[in-house]
């Protein structure tokens, strides 16, 4: 049977990453769309069309790993998984501050190509549509961030006293049980890394290969 949060500050945590990630997925869908659709056809056989929907790509399944760690943590009651969370909402929020800069960059390299390239390669005005949905990304992350932290705070007292009741006062079980949070935090991270790795690498070759494919002239027309 699937496990629901069964107290005020479980649900309010795993509400206020929920609500980040569909604010920030909405955002990211309309930046790759937006770009997408501004790009002009010469652009195709370059690198830096390519990069950003890459980029976009790792953001977005970043919040749905984050919610499936979420999960996990108010599932097993995980002090320090949920503290981990918090800490990886940080990472996210620089993140999404660096991806300001490498979108912009990409679009200046698709507006005056640092190759020779015949230019623009994209409309000229799109930093201006996507400019401000950019910078709101960092600041709704910042804002989930303070919100899950002050909820982390609750639910660590609430978890203490769950614990309590479960082992009592027993020092020896106090610090076994620390033994086994910590353990199955870094277990969690590290199985689900290996996927995220794997899953990075995939978009990368996918992205270098198809600039490859469109770059390289076709037998026609090299006869």
């Amino acid at each position: 049977m699937m496990w629901l949060p069964n107290s005020r500050w479980t649900w309010s945590f795993a509400l206020i990453a929920v609500a980040q990630a569909i604010i920030a997925l909405a955002i990211e869908g309309y930046v790759f769309a937006q770009f997408e659709v501004n790009l002009l056809p010469n652009s195709r056989n370059t690198s830096a069309s390519h990069s950003v929907p890459t980029y976009l790509a790792l953001f977005i399944f970043g919040f749905l790993y984050q919610l499936v760690l979420v999960y996990d943590a108010l599932r097993a009651k995980n002090t320090i998984q949920v503290i981990g969370l918090c800490l990886y909402n940080v990472g996210m929020v620089i993140y999404s501050g660096v991806q300001i800069a490498q979108v912009k960059e990409a679009i200046d390299g698709l507006i005056k190509p640092p190759d020779g390239s015949p230019g623009p390669q994209i409309e000229e005005d799109i930093w201006e549509k996507l400019h401000w949905f950019l910078l709101a990304c960092p600041c709704v992350i910042a804002l989930g961030t303070i919100l899950l932290s002050g909820v982390a705070w609750k639910l660590y007292h609430e978890f203490a006293w769950t614990i309590y009741k479960n082992i009592s006062a027993d020092l020896r079980l106090k610090r076994r049980y620390l033994t086994f949070q910590v353990s199955r935090h870094f277990t969690t991270v590290l199985s689900r890394r290996e996927y995220l790795l794997t899953l990075q690498s995939r978009f990368t070759s996918l992205s270098s290969s198809s600039t490859f494919s469109s770059s390289s002239p076709s037998p026609c027309s090299s006869s």
